[in-house]
């Protein structure tokens, strides 16, 4: 006989998709539905931990979490694997090794990786679950058919619990998709703004909510379990950096020596925080290294900025939900002229070339007035609360099934 008889799953297969996930769980969990969170490919692929908030708060608030490794039986073969798997990643994060030879080791670990039997790791998973919980809402921020277990997971899901999709980032790109086989599609969609809505069409189902990531109520119970990580600020500029990958960078030298120049500036504190993904293992040059800032996580880091610069990183929305003032530095982008709030976006918040963000800098005042409403409009749906609409979509939602 089944043990639960409701259940809420958040499949997670990383850490950015956790960010997104944690507060739909919190919320769930508040709302006395039992929990559980599930660490999918990247936490075993990228040998991941869940950030030390978030893993707080679901521990605080009885959310249940598991990896992967705990459905599956450790024969020798696993053990020997775990093995191998953990001196690859010694050897990645050593400072001993050249990057080429890091790079073929982490070449090697992906080849692993792509021969295990995912899609039925993925199903052994679903089937456990489905055995203990009567009715089960599956929770997932994006259905990502090349991530096999995940594919596993939410293929044995469909039909026999309900999948409800989150937005993995507010929806600000003019970005054509192409319509998915409907057995790959999620129940209902909670997309984040009109946008998104339209993008959309071939679901039947979706409900503009906006996201609970980019929520005032999500920021503040983050900041209440960072309390030690945040700095007190002073008159100095405290400048923060949204970094990217190269891939999505018009020019990644002419961006390098701009953080150069930066870095040597006496009246601002830089930090640059990488991609968390794209630049983890990357090497800065030797002139950043003080100022590249690979342990913040991205909420800590916007909270004791003044600054936030960027030219794609979603990340740009937690500064907008924290009153910060954004430049946009348009002169590296690549995608410039798709971001759907270009046009909206007052002058002083586009950088055009180096002068103008040098300008731009001299004449800041930490008193001056914050204008990011062209960037609200992505994640706050008509002005309203994220957090008040998807409460009442689940109080709706899981009385009615």
């Amino acid at each position: 006989m089944p043990n639960n008889k409701i259940e809420a799953i958040f499949y997670a297969y990383s850490n950015n998709a956790l960010d997104h996930l944690a507060p739909y769980a919190y919320m769930c969990q508040k709302k006395k539905i039992p929990c559980t969170v599930i660490y999918g490919e990247d936490f075993v692929k990228l040998k991941l931990t869940p950030k030390e908030n978030i893993a707080k708060i679901f521990e605080d608030n009885n959310i249940q979490t598991c990896n992967l490794a705990s459905f599956e039986k450790h024969g020798f073969s696993q053990i020997f694997f775990s093995y191998i798997w953990s001196l690859a990643y010694l050897i990645i994060k050593s400072k001993i090794f050249p990057n080429f030879f890091k790079k073929k080791i982490q070449g090697l670990i992906n080849k692993i990786f792509d021969h295990i039997d995912g899609e039925t790791i993925g199903r052994n998973i679903a089937n456990k679950h489905l055995q203990n919980s009567e009715k089960i809402f599956v929770f997932t921020d994006t259905w990502n058919r090349k991530k096999k277990i995940q594919n596993g997971f939410l293929s044995s899901m469909k039909g026999r619990a309900k999948i409800i999709s989150t937005s993995h980032l507010p929806w600000h790109f003019h970005h054509p998709l192409s319509i998915p086989d409907p057995s790959f599609c999620e129940d209902i969609a909670l997309v984040s703004n009109k946008w998104e809505f339209d993008a959309k069409s071939f679901l039947s189902q979706k409900k503009i909510t906006g996201t609970l990531r980019y929520t005032k109520k999500w920021v503040t119970i983050l900041d209440h379990y960072n309390i030690k990580k945040i700095s007190p600020h002073d008159q100095t500029k405290n400048i923060l950096i949204l970094g990217h990958t190269e891939l999505h960078t018009s020019n990644w030298e002419r961006m390098m020596e701009l953080f150069k120049l930066l870095s040597k500036r006496e009246d601002i504190k830089l930090t640059i925080l990488p991609h968390v993904r794209g630049m983890s293992n990357m090497k800065p040059p030797k002139e950043l290294e003080k100022v590249w800032d690979k342990k913040s996580t991205l909420d800590v880091a916007v909270k004791n900025s003044d600054i936030v610069m960027f030219w794609i990183s979603s990340g740009i929305y937690e500064a907008v939900v924290r009153n910060k003032k954004v430049f946009y530095l348009s002169f590296l982008s690549k995608r410039d002229e798709k971001f759907l709030w270009r046009d909206n976006a007052p002058s002083n918040i586009v950088i055009k070339n180096e002068q103008e963000l040098f300008d731009a800098l001299n004449k800041y005042d930490k008193n001056d007035k914050i204008d990011n409403l062209c960037f609200e409009k992505m994640i706050w749906p008509d002005g309203s609360d994220p957090w008040v609409n998807v409460s009442n979509f689940l109080d709706e939602y899981f009385k009615v099934d």
